[in-house]
């Protein structure tokens, strides 16, 4: 028995391409009202994936379900049950945004006069209702994917898959797409999104799960994955002046020694990296870089701990399971 918070839920799914496993055994749980987002590299398989749980793509072996429904068995009851955003924008250009939004209303079998109300009142919650009657041709990007998402929205999913929905999108655009996510959280959709922009996920998720070869490799919070990966809390000291060569490479010799662990340069912020020893042993070894940068004249504008955020996290991820496949 599935459990009905559960609302997307894979068992081994795998696809094959010409003898690869383009996704290769994926178990994955989506609880009901939860954002979680799938990261990975080009060809991990995020968008096979997708494809697969929005029955676009037929799985070599495996099941999933959606809201307790066998998609495999059943797929025109689940497809009753989510909304796509794909990569392209899923629009009709000639057609104007009220019309989009009344095609599809009609290929759901949606009442008249409720797809008038549904349509009035996504257009409006998209701050598209001044343009309901131009074409949706002369859209901006960011305006086209609003109304894509709407579309995706007008037959009120449980689930919503979105596939990059904010790849090629101005900044202003973006903050507008992730305030849109939010507040369908806040409305209990459940949404599973790809993107290659990790502060979108570090933003936005509940969960992350890190697919790699087409297999799950990481999953969990930002907190949960920053615990699972060690070394990468640091100390940065961002220089005031970039040092010559002699002189910089003296400077690291002199802080590995100082800091017990091997510094590396950022030569695009003129910042020196350390990882952050053990809590114990951190005021003392902070002592001794402030006290050795001030006997030396060496000026700083910062010096400061961090915690890793997604980015290290995905980057010491991805660098340990290259060492752990060679």
């Amino acid at each position: 028995m599935q459990s009905k918070d559960v609302t997307i839920e894979t068992n081994e799914l795998s696809k094959v391409f010409g003898g690869r496993a383009c996704v290769d055994r994926l178990n994955l749980k989506v609880q009901a009202g939860e954002l979680y987002a799938l990261l990975g590299e080009n060809g991990a398989g995020k968008t096979t994936t997708i494809n697969m749980l929005t029955t676009l793509l037929k799985p070599t072996s495996g099941s999933f379900r959606i809201c307790g429904f066998d998609a495999m068995k059943d797929p025109e009851q689940a497809k009753r049950l989510f909304g796509i955003v794909s990569q392209d924008v899923a629009i009709y250009q000639e057609l104007t945004a009220y019309e989009n939004l009344k095609f599809i209303a009609d290929l759901h079998g949606i009442a008249k006069a409720e797809a008038n109300t549904r349509i009035m009142d996504l257009l409006a919650k998209a701050g598209l209702s001044e343009r309901l009657n131009d074409r949706a041709g002369e859209f901006s990007g960011g305006m086209q994917r609003k109304l894509s998402i709407a579309g995706a929205l007008l037959h009120t999913p449980r689930v919503l898959f979105m596939d990059e929905p904010t790849v090629g999108l101005d900044p202003a655009s973006r903050r507008q797409i992730w305030a849109s996510l939010m507040d369908l959280k806040k409305m209990g959709v459940t949404i599973l999104l790809t993107t290659h922009y990790l502060e979108e996920a570090e933003l936005l998720a509940d969960r992350i799960g890190i697919i790699s070869q087409g297999k799950l490799s990481q999953e969990g919070t930002i907190d949960q994955l920053r615990r699972k990966v060690r070394g990468i809390r640091g100390i940065a000291i961002r220089l005031n002046k970039r040092l010559g060569k002699a002189e910089l490479e003296s400077v690291l010799q002199e802080i590995a020694t100082l800091s017990g662990s091997k510094p590396v340069y950022d030569h695009v912020r003129n910042t020196i990296n350390i990882t952050q020893p053990p809590d114990a042993e951190l005021v003392g070894v902070l002592r001794k870089l402030l006290n050795w940068l001030d006997a030396n004249a060496i000026s700083f504008s910062r010096l400061a701990t961090s915690e890793a955020n997604l980015e290290e996290v995905f980057l010491a991820i991805a660098r340990e399971e290259e060492s752990n496949s060679q």
